[in-house]
């Protein structure tokens, strides 16, 4: 009986040992596939972001300019950017469970491995893609600084804060995502890395968007600007940083120039995610936010139409460079074009961007009509006129005797007559001194005005400052500088003096310190058509406010005396545009402007300092720009030059004849139409095309053709024909 017991007693854990054997064998054996996937399904892989569209750039008729189509992305993980030790040893850990070639590899072998791979990665990248490995090695860079600086940003604020944390210990967010090395791949490309780089965890090809302008937009190119990496600045600034889905990541692309800038706040979308099990099925997903479009105020029609104006132009005025030509709204300040040429094409800006930069000659990357600040000429000459009414120091019958030189004896301050090797103008008073842009004239109105006070004037006149502190409210493209009117401080800061009598006369013919941007320009004459400055604007219905502010001190008939002098510029015979610019059926009020320059520089010898240890080694070289400077010497980006050597100029100089002589001036004209309702006012410039009058005053009669010609009567004649009971 107990020898029983004893034997059931001994033979039930046998049993159950075995049942125990048993099950596990089917668990592990017959089932482990089985629940190997279903262990899989239960963790959930890394939320994967879903790019939204950038909202699209319309012209003032809802033309679509730029827009977003779907594309691919080639992502690598920061760790990898980094070359993090940590991430690394994560990487090299499965490749023994994986590979029974690495079992018994030991840990310095494994992490070679990881690096081959890597390696290999860079490679297959370059070779796909036709990028080089600098500018790969650039880009991988980008991502890195900026993580680093946004991590020492909050080391800074958390001591400010009295916590004393390394920043180094400081974990961010973007050192778990994957960033951006090449953008847009074609099918192709994506099939190759997908079967060459597939094997390899921290690399993805993930879905994104891509930019694509419209067809023929070639003529916008400055207008739209375009995309860039964004920097650990916009990052600490971001006003939805406290958003994790809309606030920028290391590597995003943001508008960098531009409209694509201006209206980033509008264009920038929300991203959206989707959360993936490791078995493929879908566990979470939020769509992305679109974002909302972009409306220009300018005709797309009537930019490329005046693009072609100006490419014709400087082809036939040599040593021209380049040109540029604003089209405003009289009474809303709405920019109808903003052209600057050379222009490039989407194409050639990704493809031959380096050739675009080092083009010293022709600056085609250069935004023209707002970024570049030229001398006006004699353009700001009604400027002067109204200084002189606003301080009372002229009146409308004063006349001045010109002679053709200011000072007899003196070989200086002569009016353009002298030049020309004909006599000077005779008795000039205010209204013929515009018509016939009468030098001596204004140099007397300058010296007698005086440079403080007319610069003042100017202030008001060009940007609608009352003091020179007040910030000036211009379009808001990144590009558009606010043009240079001198005042005593900087005179002190840049010059080492104060205002001199010379100051006057030159400031009062357009020359001297001033510079004036194209914009600028159309919109000063804009300001003389109605008598009031009013900042201009190309994004339809600007919620900006933009008030319209009066020009104190002139009076109606000041107004009406300028008018009819920049009238009869035009319209009569010995008018300096009247032979270029007059057009039938239309009145057209203008100047001319032959604005003295100096040669572009083009070819400098760039020497920079490097701290190479051991101490600091100077390297020079000649090149085009600072950027090919660098790129030549395989400096890193941003290497600061201590010296810049101009070597070579463009143009030569050149005489009337076309040989040896003086530099070729910049040649203008600004104005308004109709004379007596204005509706239009544009400006003109043709870099070293010459004379104002035969080089740019053709191209303003064209350009009014044009808007005669166009549906929208922008001009209003068509209404003041039916007004009249005439045909439209």
């Amino acid at each position: 009986m107990f020898e029983r017991r004893l034997k059931a007693f001994l033979i039930l854990p046998i049993i159950c040992g075995l049942v125990l054997v048993g099950r596990l064998y089917q668990l592990q054996i017959v089932q482990g596939d089985e629940y190997t996937r279903l262990a899989d399904a239960a963790l959930i892989s890394p939320k994967q972001f879903l790019p939204p569209l950038r909202g699209r750039i319309l012209d003032r008729f809802g033309r679509v300019l730029v827009s977003d189509e779907p594309a691919y992305d080639v992502t690598v993980h920061y760790g990898v950017l980094s070359m993090n030790e940590g991430y690394l040893l994560r990487l090299a850990a499965p490749l023994r469970k994986k590979s029974p070639r690495w079992q018994a590899a030991t840990g310095d072998e494994l992490e070679a491995e990881v690096k081959r791979r890597i390696a290999k990665m860079w490679t297959t990248i370059h070779e796909v893609s036709g990028q080089s490995i600098r500018q790969l090695r650039e880009r991988r860079d980008a991502v890195c600084r900026t993580v680093d600086r946004l991590r020492q940003h909050i080391a800074a604020a958390r001591q400010r804060a009295g916590l004393d944390q390394p920043s180094e210990r400081i974990r961010l967010k973007e050192e778990d995502l994957f960033h951006a090395v090449l953008r847009d791949i074609t099918p192709k490309q994506r099939t190759r890395i997908e079967l060459e780089l597939s094997n390899l965890p921290f690399v993805r090809v993930e879905p994104s968007v891509r930019r694509v302008w419209t067809e023929d937009a070639e003529p916008l190119c400055h207008v739209l600007g375009g995309l860039g990496q964004v920097t650990a600045d916009m990052i600490r600034n971001d006003p939805d940083a406290d958003d994790w889905l809309a606030c920028y990541r290391a590597g995003d692309e943001v508008g960098v120039s531009g409209v694509e800038r201006l209206g980033e706040e509008m264009l920038r979308g929300k991203r959206g995610y989707e959360e993936r099990c490791l078995d493929g099925t879908l566990n979470n997903h939020q769509a992305p936010i679109d974002g909302r479009d972009v409306a220009l105020t300018i005709d797309f029609d009537l930019q490329r139409q005046i693009a072609d104006l100006l490419v014709a132009a400087v082809r036939e005025h040599p040593p021209a460079t380049g040109a540029s030509c604003v089209v405003i709204d009289v009474q809303t300040r709405e920019v109808l074009a903003l052209v600057s040429v050379p222009t490039y094409g989407a194409t050639a800006l990704q493809q031959d961007f380096t050739a675009l930069r080092d083009d010293a000659i022709h600056m085609p990357l250069l935004f023209r009509a707002v970024q570049a600040e030229y001398q006006p000429g004699s353009i700001v000459k009604p400027v002067t006129l109204l200084a002189g009414f606003a301080n009372k120091l002229v009146t409308p019958t004063e006349t001045v005797f010109c002679t053709g030189q200011l000072i007899p004896g003196v070989d200086k301050w002569h009016c353009w007559t002298h030049w020309r090797g004909i006599s000077g103008h005779g008795a000039m008073n205010a209204e013929d001194a515009i018509k016939h842009s009468c030098n001596v004239f204004f140099y007397t109105m300058g010296q007698r005005i005086g440079a403080d006070r007319l610069t003042t004037f100017s202030r008001s006149a060009w940007r609608g400052q009352i003091d020179e502190n007040e910030p000036q409210q211009g379009t808001g493209l990144i590009e558009e500088r606010d043009g240079l009117i001198p005042t005593l401080t900087w005179m002190k800061e840049q010059r080492h003096r104060g205002f001199r009598q010379a100051d006057g006369r030159n400031y009062a013919i357009g020359q001297g310190e001033l510079g004036i941007t194209p914009l600028l320009a159309a919109n000063l004459f804009a300001t003389l058509a109605d008598g009031r400055y009013r900042a201009p604007t190309i994004i339809a219905n600007d919620c900006r406010q933009r008030p319209a502010s009066e020009i104190l001190g002139v009076s109606p008939e000041a107004w009406a005396l300028v008018r009819r002098g920049l009238y009869r510029c035009v319209n009569e015979d010995g008018g300096t545009a009247f032979k270029y610019a007059r057009l039938d059926g239309l009145e057209i009020c203008g100047k001319t402007g032959s604005a003295e320059c100096v040669p572009r520089v083009i070819e400098q010898r760039f020497t920079f300092e490097t701290d190479e240890g051991a101490g600091i080694k100077q390297s020079s070289i000649i090149a085009p720009t600072v950027e090919a400077a660098c790129e030549m010497l395989d400096l890193p980006y941003g290497t600061a030059c201590v010296k810049a050597e101009p070597l070579k100029r463009y143009p030569g100089l050149v005489d009337d004849n076309g040989e040896g002589g003086k530099v070729p001036t910049h040649a203008w004209f600004a104005g308004y139409a109709p004379y007596r309702d204005p509706r239009i006012a544009l400006a003109i410039i043709i870099e070293y095309g010459g004379g104002g009058g035969h080089s740019a005053g053709p191209v303003a009669r064209a350009i009014f053709e044009t808007l005669m010609r166009c549906p929208q009567d922008y001009l209003g004649l068509r209404k003041t024909r039916l007004a009249a009971g005439g045909a439209p």
